[in-house]
């Protein structure tokens, strides 16, 4: 199987505290902090190829320190980075994450939103690709009509949408594939019925700790709780390793229950991880 990510990436400092401070001045002891690689775009990407799809990330990166260190781990992690110099820098967030895993995300470094992107240049890939994946991001944008064009299955992760926001309403419509979590929505099982009605294959939506629920046009729904962790470390990732499982799966022809186990399997990897997605294996 080959894949195509295309965006995004960034630099992550991860601070864990007991609970998320209060909004006033002080002075808070995290009980540890991690630095590495991160952003959706990377996290699908390092997470494809740990299980062993040959993957090409392509995303607007600094000509900086982080961005070096970006290029070094996607190297590390066998992805094959195709990375366009962003004039902005490489964006970088400070995380907050509780003991229960929720984050708090601070754009320390956005990057550029609207950049004038070569589309072209990343036809050849994505005419050899068994699976494109375009993130929600302004400057994904213009891969839509080319991958559409080419009769690529198009895989977007939606993330907390709200239902409402209009920023996403080009990528829901060329979705062939669709991954969300119900943080934002209460209506998410309405919302994906919906879409598998006017023509989306297979939708599905995270819930956490609580599990996933998916719904295929030929399958119907499937609820699926996740799957128990000794210990978790980490839950950045977590849906990105799901969307990994899950896609390669079903890319193998796997039926809609199996394909959400294997990415739920995926998912309870990850978060016993620190990074994205697990350590590679060694050499």
């Amino acid at each position: 199987m080959k894949a195509l990510v295309l965006g995004g990436v960034a630099w992550d400092i991860v601070v864990y505290v007991d609970a998320f401070p209060r909004p006033r001045p002080q002075t808070v002891f995290a009980e540890g902090s991690n630095e590495s690689v991160g952003s959706s775009g990377a996290g699908k990407a390092m997470n494809l190829s740990h299980l062993g799809v040959d993957v090409t990330l392509w995303a607007l990166v600094g000509d900086d320190d982080a961005g070096r260190r970006i290029r070094r781990e996607m190297s590390r992690r066998g992805v094959e980075f195709v990375g366009v110099v962003d004039p902005a820098g490489t964006t970088r967030h400070v995380n907050l994450m509780d003991q229960n895993g929720e984050r708090i995300s601070i754009f320390a470094n956005a990057g550029s939103d609207h950049f004038d992107v070569d589309v072209a240049s990343m036809a050849p890939v994505a005419a050899d690709a068994d699976l494109v994946s375009v993130t929600i991001a302004n400057h994904c944008r213009p891969f839509l009509p080319m991958v559409r064009e080419m009769g690529k299955p198009v895989w977007v992760d939606l993330h907390d949408y709200d239902g409402v926001n209009p920023h996403h309403d080009e990528f829901i419509e060329s979705a062939d594939h669709l991954l969300m979590s119900s943080v934002a929505m209460s209506g998410w099982r309405r919302f994906l019925e919906d879409r598998v009605a006017t023509g989306t294959r297979v939708a599905i939506c995270t819930h956490g700790a609580s599990g996933a629920s998916g719904l295929a046009s030929d399958e119907g729904w499937v609820d699926l709780p996740a799957v128990p962790v000794p210990e978790i470390i980490d839950t950045n990732g977590a849906g990105d390793a799901f969307f990994a499982g899950f896609a390669l799966s079903w890319h193998q022809g796997g039926r809609l229950a199996a394909s959400m186990e294997a990415g739920a399997q995926a998912a309870a990897a990850a978060v016993q991880s620190p990074d994205l997605a697990p350590p590679p294996a060694l050499a």
